[in-house]
This record gives C-alpha cells, sequence and structure tokens, in this order.
C-alpha cells in the first residue's frame, strides 16, 4: 500500500501529466474502506477469514495486472481498474487482524501455550518492518527505472518504468500473495472451526 502511494505520485504527475487525479484515488481509496466494511463479516461467515481473504489479494492482483497488460491505458481507465484493485486490497487489510486471534489460537492447541502477546508483538513488528522497507524501496525502485529529478521532462523508457512499478510489481506481489495464503496458509473455514472445539477439549482436559 505504502509503496503503491509513492509510485502513484511520480505517476500521475510524470506519466499522466496530471496531478489532479492522484487526489481522486487518495479520496477513492478511504471510500473503499468504508465499502468494503459492512461486506466484510457475513462474508467471513460464511466463506472464513482465509478465503476472503485470499479473493481480496486475487482481486487486486487481477485489476493491477490489467493495467499492465492493457495498451494505452488512460487516466479514467486506470483510476477505475485501481478502484477495484483497492478494493480488493482493503478487504485483505481488515482480515488480517484477525487472523492474529486465529494464529494465537492455532500456536495454542500445538504448543499447549496461551500467548497472545508474543503473537501480536511479532506480527505488529514484522507490518512495521513491511511498512519502513516498503517507503525505501520504493524510493530505490524510482532510482533504479533512471528518473531524474533535475529533468523537467523524464524520457519514454523511464516513464515505462514508473508504470510498470505501479502496476506490475504490485499485481505479481499481490499474486504472490494470493498463492501463499491459498495455498499454504493451513487455517481454511473448517480448519478453524474445528480449532475452536480442539481447544476447548484440550482445556477441559487439562483442568
Amino acid at each position: 500500500m505504502l509503496m503503491i502511494g509513492v509510485v502513484n505520485v511520480y505517476l500521475f504527475k510524470n506519466y499522466f501529466g496530471t496531478t489532479a487525479a492522484l487526489s481522486i484515488v487518495g479520496f477513492i481509496q478511504t471510500a473503499t474502506v468504508f465499502i468494503a466494511m459492512p461486506i466484510i463479516e457475513p462474508a467471513v461467515a460464511r466463506f472464513g477469514k482465509k478465503e476472503i481473504g485470499s479473493a481480496g489479494l486475487l482481486i487486486a492482483a487481477v485489476a493491477y495486472l490489467s493495467l499492465y497488460v492493457l495498451p494505452g491505458v488512460s487516466v479514467t481507465l486506470f483510476v477505475s481498474l485501481t478502484v477495484v484493485g483497492m478494493f480488493g486490497m482493503n478487504i485483505f487489510n481488515m482480515i488480517t487482524w484477525a487472523f492474529v486471534t486465529d494464529v494465537t489460537d492455532y500456536h495454542e492447541y500445538l504448543t499447549g501455550m496461551r500467548e497472545d502477546g508474543t503473537v501480536y508483538s511479532i506480527y505488529s513488528f514484522s507490518r512495521k518492518i513491511g511498512q519502513a522497507l516498503a517507503g525505501g524501496l520504493a524510493g530505490f525502485a524510482i532510482t533504479a527505472v533512471g528518473y531524474d529529478v533535475t529533468k523537467g521532462t523524464q524520457s519514454q523508457d523511464v516513464l515505462d518504468g514508473i508504470y510498470s512499478l505501479a502496476t506490475l510489481i504490485p499485481g505479481l506481489l499481490f499474486l504472490l500473495g494470493f498463492f501463499v495464503l491459498a495455498f499454504f496458509y493451513p487455517l481454511n473455514k473448517k480448519r478453524t472451526n474445528q480449532l475452536v472445539i480442539d481447544l476447548e477439549k484440550n482445556r477441559e482436559a487439562n483442568q
């Protein structure tokens, strides 16, 4: 999210030549959160956290990769597909907090120890590191594609590089996240529901 925001500054300013659209994207980003909020609870209740989180990442991946492969994307089409991508991304972002409780329960099931503080601390620390890296890598990536702050007009190769950073890279990262969550994260809806039952039995047996 942070890397996308940094790259979008250069994208709209240099590639599309409009900063007004950047303000629209910022508003849309907030709006998609409010749109997703009432959907999350009933969707999770029906399908499960892993399943909805995976779907959100897949939606975001498809939206951003579509922006990369479509020819001659206008600023209007870019903003429109960005709405879809941000909607999927925010669905996942809102669910990640709920994963912490499930992971804590799973850790208790495996080890017999309840360590809410430890699990949450690891999650929170990892999130901070990720945010710091995203901010730093965005600046490094802009430099790597040849952006020259001293030039008023960037070359077409640089502009194409910025566009790839804004579309292809997040699209691939969202796709990677989808595969990891969908195929390697063990706590699907059925397993999570069974975990509650198993934990209750273990706690009663240890009393």
